[in-house]
C-alpha cells in the first residue's frame, strides 16, 4: 500500500485526485489533509511522516495583490521543506507547476521557483521528485474567475452574462480527469524528473472555446438536447 497525501486536497484538482485515489483502495491509503495544517508545524510534520508520496497542489492562483500570490506560494513550499527536513522524511514529492512558468507573471514565477526549491531538496536528500508542468486544466466543479476560463465562461453564460475575451490566446488544455490519471501513473512509475511536462489533450483559442460553450447553451439549455 502507498500512503499518499495531497496538499490542497479540497481544491479543484485536489478533490478530483482524492476521489480518484479513493477508487484505488487495493493500492492506496489516503492521508487526510486540510489547509489549516500549514499553520501548525507539529501537524504538518506529523502529516509528512505518514506519507510515502505527497502531491503538493496547495497554492494561491489569484489575488488583487500579485506579491501576495508569490509570497504565499513560496512560503507553502518552504514550510513543506522545513517539515520534511525536521522529520528526516523523504517521500516522493510531486509538485504542480504550470505552463504559466513560461510567462512573465508573478504566479508563473512562484511556481517555477517553488519547483526549483523542491528539486534542490530532493537532490540533497536522495528523494524522488516530479516537477509537473501542467497546461490549463478544465472540468467539473472548476471555480469561475479562479480555476479556468472554461469555468468562467460557463458561469457567465448560465447566468445571462455576456463573456468578454480580453486576449484571444491559443490555450493548451487538459481535462481534470485525464490529469489525475497522469498524476497517479507518475506515482506508480516513480517518475524522477524535475521538469515533467504534462501533455495537453486539447488546444483552442479563447474565442473558439467561447463559441463552443455558446453552442452548448443553445442546444442544452434552450432545446433540452444533450449531445453524445
Amino acid at each position: 500500500m502507498i500512503n499518499i497525501g495531497i496538499t490542497g486536497q479540497s481544491g479543484f484538482i485536489g478533490t478530483h485526485l482524492c476521489n480518484y485515489l479513493g477508487l484505488k483502495t487495493d493500492e492506496v491509503t489516503r492521508i487526510p489533509f486540510e489547509d489549516a495544517i500549514f499553520s501548525d508545524q507539529s501537524r504538518l510534520e506529523s502529516f509528512v511522516k505518514q506519507c510515502d508520496v505527497i502531491v503538493h497542489l496547495a497554492a494561491l492562483n489569484r489575488h488583487h495583490d500579485p506579491q501576495t500570490i508569490y509570497n504565499t506560494n513560496i512560503l507553502l513550499v518552504k514550510k513543506l521543506i522545513s517539515a520534511l527536513e525536521n522529520t528526516n522524511s523523504k517521500p516522493h514529492i510531486l509538485f504542480s507547476s504550470s505552463t504559466q512558468e513560461e510567462r512573465d507573471n508573478i504566479f508563473g514565477k512562484s511556481k517555477r521557483e517553488g519547483r526549483q526549491l523542491l528539486a534542490e531538496w530532493a537532490e540533497r536528500n536522495g528523494a524522488l521528485f516530479t516537477g509537473m508542468v501542467i497546461p490549463n486544466v478544465f472540468g467539473p466543479f472548476g471555480n469561475p474567475y479562479y480555476n479556468s476560463v472554461v469555468a468562467t465562461f460557463s458561469h457567465q453564460l448560465t447566468h445571462n452574462e455576456e463573456p468578454k475575451v480580453e486576449v484571444d490566446a491559443q490555450l493548451k488544455l487538459i481535462y481534470v480527469g485525464d490529469l489525475v490519471k497522469e498524476i497517479f501513473e507518475c506515482i506508480r512509475n516513480k517518475d524522477n524528473n524535475k521538469e515533467y511536462k504534462i501533455a495537453h489533450t486539447n488546444e483552442a483559442k479563447v474565442t473558439e472555446i467561447l463559441e463552443l460553450l455558446k453552442s452548448y447553451k443553445s442546444v442544452i439549455l434552450k432545446k433540452g438536447f444533450f449531445p453524445t
